[in-house]
């Protein structure tokens, strides 16, 4: 977090992709870790790509083999870094958990531009075996997490892969995602030839690294088997990933997105929560009602630029599209029009040039640096106002000129907040309970 040779956005693939995976099996044995919860939702089916480095199209559906059972890795921030609006949830979900999607297939790569290749261009799919293959393979009642160790019968073939076929598996969550972009390409009155979509106009993030089922303190009767996490757990899991480590803030303002959206109760009350100190605008508070939120002018202080810029971005609230669907289609309309509101306030733009919505402020290499693809926003990319201004060799030295002053504007964030709770509530409603199932 101090190298200022690494961009924040490439310094936190290193970090990520193995953390869980460090937590667990490097600490001391007598101090068990509160990132070892994630253990206990088991093991799924993994993939790996057949050939080694990040695909040559950005596609995540490529040649891929099964390679068995594991624990699943942590996730980061999902589309470009620099995309104006970004949706916010606690931690990622889990659909292998369910009966419905057990043939459910987990990226497992050992290859760090693969990891970055897949959370670049992940828009509203995941990967997973089609029905009629998971059954083929021995997929059934007995492939039961969280104990279930049984791994899927695939045959070796000539070139020692276990080769398979993967599909794209459709999430309805992210899914809404795409639909909100397509009622705001409407509502700004957007030439047809728009190509807004999830993953470049729009982003998504988790406030929590390490997927599961449920974020949960508490067990449900209808599910006896989802592992609710203890107080200390919970507690322990907010200050390792959100207040230590700081995954989330650091892409956060990285990302610096211009709208910031907030779906479901229980997500608000979290994001509220760990936040407070920070709005600038709404003052709004924990199990304060979603419905009134949304009607509220909330904003988020990122803080000034040495030129006197103050940063900050609009929030809207809302309710959880899959989760709490009556409410989504009664309050969508008015999330969109909050989202029109803030392009006509400047917050961003429609680029003709580019098909998309403008880039944020800031630098970024993470596309470039790490190899997986061209940057189709170059000529909007700019470092900051007040970063260091390099001359080639410098630039050569120093590949984030906004890293330092990314690092100063987080510190004096998180100086400013006045969490509520150390940790964050489970989501206690039917509509929440739901939500997270449907991701």
């Amino acid at each position: 977090m101090t190298d200022t040779h690494i961009p924040t956005e490439v310094e936190l693939v290193f970090e990520v992709m193995p953390c869980n995976a460090q937590r667990v099996a490097q600490e001391p044995i007598t101090q068990p870790h509160p990132c070892t919860y994630f253990r206990s939702w088991g093991t799924y089916h993994s993939y790996d790509y057949q050939t080694d480095g990040p695909p040559p199209t950005p596609r995540i559906q490529q040649p891929v083999q099964y390679v068995g059972r594991a624990p699943l890795v942590p996730e980061m921030l999902s589309g470009c870094r620099k995309a104006p609006i970004l949706a916010v949830g606690i931690n990622p979900n889990l659909p292998g958990w369910w009966p419905a999607t057990r043939g459910s297939l987990n990226p497992l790569f050992d290859d760090y531009k693969q990891f970055a290749h897949y959370f670049r261009y992940r828009a509203t799919a995941k990967l997973a075996l089609s029905a009629k293959d998971y059954a083929k393979y021995g997929g059934g009642e007995q492939d039961v997490p969280p104990a279930s160790t049984f791994e899927l019968d695939v045959p070796i073939d000539a070139h020692g892969l276990r080769a398979v076929k993967a599909h794209l598996q459709q999430q309805q969550m992210y899914e809404a995602y795409q639909a909100l972009l397509d009622d705001l390409a409407r509502a700004m009155h957007l030439p047809s030839g728009h190509k807004l979509i999830l993953g470049e106009d729009l982003s998504y993030a988790n406030m929590i690294a390490c997927p599961s089922a449920k974020w949960t303190t508490k067990p449900d009767p209808q599910n006896p088997s989802l592992p609710p996490m203890t107080t200390g757990e919970r507690d322990g899991i907010v200050h390792e990933c959100f207040a230590k480590r700081k995954y989330f803030l650091r892409n956060l303002f990285q990302s610096l997105p211009t709208v910031l959206l907030v779906f479901s109760q229980s997500t608000a009350n979290a994001f509220i929560g760990a936040l407070t100190g920070s709005f600038s605008k709404g003052d709004p508070k924990v199990d304060e009602p979603v419905a009134e939120l949304l009607g509220k002018e909330v904003a988020l202080n990122y803080g000034t630029l040495p030129n006197g810029t103050a940063l900050n971005a609009d929030i809207i609230f809302a309710p959880h599209p899959t989760g709490d669907p009556t409410h989504w289609a009664a309050a969508r309309p008015k999330v969109v029009e909050r989202v029109r509101a803030a392009a006509a306030a400047g917050r961003f733009a429609f680029n003709p040039t580019t098909g998309h919505l403008s880039r944020t402020q800031g630098s970024c290499a993470f596309c470039t640096m790490l190899e997986i693809g061209p940057c189709d926003y170059l000529a909007e990319i700019r470092p900051l106002p007040g970063a260091p201004v390099l001359n080639q060799t410098a630039a050569l030295a120093l590949r984030s000129p906004d890293k330092s002053l990314q690092n100063d504007m987080l510190s004096d964030f998180v100086n400013r907040l006045r969490p509520v709770a150390r940790g964050w509530r489970a989501a206690e409603t039917a509509h929440d309970a739901t939500a997270v199932k449907k991701g």
